[in-house]
């Protein structure tokens, strides 16, 4: 799994919003809305197009957290 910090997420609804719009593109995703982290098991090539689909949804990708 891969954890990203993304920003403009402040409630559940912004969590469903991410998981219901990328889960069929990405696979499992989990969200932590206090820390506003972003988990999902992709491959190094799938961040840029991932990120890309956060920035799309009305988030700001900021980076991975290692």
């Amino acid at each position: 799994m891969k954890k990203f910090k993304v920003e403009g997420i402040n409630c559940q609804n912004c969590a469903n919003l991410i998981k219901n719009s990328l889960e069929d593109d990405f696979g499992k995703i989990e969200v932590n809305v206090a820390d506003k982290e972003v988990l999902v098991d992709i491959k190094d090539e799938e961040i840029s197009n991932f990120s890309k689909e956060i920035n799309d949804l009305g988030f700001e990708f900021i980076k991975e957290i290692k």
